[in-house]
């Protein structure tokens, strides 16, 4: 066998290696095998109420940035999924923005509200600012932009929005102004229109306070509790002696229609 007849020979096909040397020429070295790509470890699927939490506080910032003429494809597209995951969650885009509003009203009515305003051992002063101080402190930019949203686009509300205000506030505010003004209670007569409109002069005062802050990004007083204290006192001045006036005019004793209770305010 010549030198020439080894090398062109190459690897013994049977046993698929070559002879270490034949005549001192050194074997062809096997070729190394290239190493396999690392695999991307596949991501855990997250619990599917997880994944809907996370859809709906995400939609929440979408919505109230760009309106709710925003597409659900857009939306998708900015939570890096497809838009046909959105709709496995929700049945619609009209669902998703009702799952969004119920979020953001529930985390304002976290206390009673209305057991605070009922207790009597305290001043009422003192009641209502703690009140309103809470909920002022409730009054985040994204529930505000996205009411205003909802508006500026015609977007329809969810109806019942208002009537926790008139339980949880502006029922037991008055029920309170009529017991120290020795007038009939609730229970004997229904609240009356000019009440809850008297009532809802102090509301929007605090929520324009937010306004003001964080929709049109004015500088406001640092002390906001002192602010909603300076409220209170001053709606409380005027309420005591016009809640009799209410009562002595029949313009004013008109009874509130029981479909008001549930108007956004």
């Amino acid at each position: 066998m010549t030198r020439s007849s080894v090398l062109e020979d190459g690897p013994d096909e049977a046993f698929g290696e070559a002879p270490a040397s034949v005549s001192g020429v050194p074997a062809t070295e096997p070729v190394a095998a290239e190493p396999e790509p690392a695999r991307r470890p596949r991501a855990q699927r997250r619990p599917a109420l997880e994944r809907r939490d996370e859809f709906i506080t995400r939609a929440a910032a979408f919505f109230a940035e760009q309106g709710f003429h925003g597409s659900t494809r857009a939306l998708a597209d900015q939570l890096g999924v497809k838009q046909a995951l959105l709709y496995r969650y929700f049945d619609s885009k009209e669902a998703l923005v009702a799952a969004v509003f119920a979020r953001v009203f529930s985390e304002r009515w976290s206390d009673d509200f209305a057991a605070i305003l009922a207790d009597r051992e305290r001043a009422l002063e003192d009641r209502l600012a703690e009140v309103y101080r809470a909920y002022a402190a409730r009054d985040h930019a994204l529930a505000l932009r996205l009411v205003l949203r909802a508006a500026l686009d015609n977007h329809p509300v969810p109806q019942g929005r208002g009537a926790p205000v008139t339980e949880q506030i502006v029922a037991p505010l008055v029920a309170e102004l009529r017991h120290e003004a020795r007038l009939p209670g609730l229970d004997r007569q229904p609240l009356l229109k000019a009440e809850r409109d008297m009532a809802m002069m102090l509301h929007a005062a605090v929520v324009f306070h937010g306004i003001r802050q964080h929709v049109y990004r004015l500088p406001v007083a640092p002390e906001r509790d002192e602010v909603v204290n300076l409220y209170c006192q001053t709606f409380l001045a005027g309420a005591r002696e016009q809640i009799r006036r209410i009562h002595r005019r029949p313009p004013l004793s008109a009874p509130l229609a029981s479909s008001s209770l549930a108007r956004p305010a």
